[in-house]
């Protein structure tokens, strides 16, 4: 046993309750105790029991011996809702006695006649552990909220940079609104969700389409501000995204982080509405030139066809004209020589009406370049500009 001084002692302090049904018991232990530490008494187990719920000692010294609810039984009730040290007082030195003590919970036990120095070191050897354990115990419950804490601040971070890595490539505000919920939810609370898109918006629930109440508490709180609490809802607006929380906690550790992440992924998806926004332009801005392209390569297929029809046309007109001339002529009586003058005069003009025709092939070529072109450029289904 370590030395032990008076100064030690009183360094400890503390509360003792002093239990037991004798006067003269009790008042020998108040005097070896009361220089050192602060001392209350109870005259029963009945009466320690209730002293120790309205007021816990640092340390329990009591008699196992006493009429009713002996010190064992007291113990054994004690420890149902308290940890504070007990020693037991007994005149018995058998076994049995003692490992009934320490099954009832006690921490110690001394003999009768008690020796003053044993009790006193045995005493404040008893507050001290229970201290160190207390102490030990508050440390590793502090460590344990800390460890939380900062699990849940990297699980928040990581849902927030996961929501806005996939949202990135979201093209309807729908979509948005469905992982910007399933984000929340993924936080560990329940929500409602609204994007603003123009005249209309998109809205997520748990149960799938809101219902009136719903929509009509999203109308509300977006007039309360940029956050707005009331008990355990929490509203986080901003001009085109609205988030209604449920469920936040009442601990304000565990309520603050979760408080930050919410307006953190408001202000993310408020800037990937506009990203949204392009997207669903350029879609509506390729379906317009992918509509305007098939339409100009009918229009440039029905004027390829009209101009090869008005070759063949010309061709058979012109020969018919040469034909309608020479009998004309014929029926006319024109001499042998202003025929054949005639005649060389309509050859000329229609080979050269045909030469220039041959030339005019070519267009047929710069039509297929044209068309090969434009099927080309529309041979994809999903064009996306952005």
């Amino acid at each position: 046993m370590t030395d032990t001084t008076t100064e030690d002692f009183a360094a400890v302090g503390g509360r003792v309750l002093i239990t037991d049904d004798e006067r003269v018991s009790t008042a020998a232990h108040s005097a070896m105790l009361a220089p050192y530490f602060d001392i209350a008494t109870a005259v029963s187990g009945t009466v320690a029991l209730e002293l120790c719920r309205t007021s816990e000692p640092d340390l329990v010294l009591m008699d196992i011996e006493m009429p009713g609810l002996d010190g064992v039984e007291t113990c054994q009730r004690l420890r149902e809702f308290s940890s504070v040290p007990v020693i037991f007082v007994t005149g018995h030195r058998s076994l049995d006695m003692h490992l009934k003590a320490l099954e009832a919970g006690g921490d110690d036990l001394v003999v009768k006649p008690v020796n003053h120095s044993l009790l006193l070191h045995k005493v404040a050897a008893a507050i001290r552990r229970h201290r160190a354990h207390a102490q030990l115990a508050e440390e590793k419950q502090s460590l344990e909220r800390m460890a939380m804490d900062f699990l849940s601040t990297m699980g928040g971070n990581g849902i927030l940079l996961n929501f806005m890595r996939d949202s990135i490539a979201c093209r309807t505000h729908a979509d948005l609104a469905q992982r910007l919920h399933g984000c929340v939810s993924e936080l560990g609370l329940r929500a409602i969700v609204r994007i603003r898109h123009g005249a209309e918006f998109s809205v997520v629930t748990e149960q799938g389409d809101p219902s009136p109440l719903e929509l009509s508490v999203l109308d509300k709180v977006e007039a309360m501000g940029r956050i707005f609490q009331f008990k355990s809802r929490l509203a986080v607006n901003y001009p085109r995204v609205s988030i209604v929380a449920r469920d936040m906690p009442e601990e304000a550790e565990r309520a603050g982080p979760l408080r930050d992440n919410l307006v953190i992924l408001a202000e993310t998806a408020e800037a990937l509405c506009e990203n949204v926004d392009m997207r669903v332009e350029s879609m509506a801005r390729a379906e317009y030139m992918q509509l305007a392209l098939g339409n100009g390569v009918a229009a440039v297929e029905a004027l390829r066809r009209k101009y090869l029809a008005m070759l063949g046309d010309t061709r058979l007109l012109l020969h018919d004209l040469e034909q309608g001339i020479n009998r004309q002529v014929s029926m006319l009586g024109a001499t042998q020589v202003e025929e054949e003058e005639i005649t060389r005069l309509i050859d000329g003009s229609v080979r050269r009406v045909l030469a220039l025709l041959a030339e005019g092939g070519d267009f047929e070529q710069d039509f297929g370049r044209v068309l090969d072109a434009l099927r080309g450029d529309s041979g994809s289904d999903d064009v996306e500009l952005f």
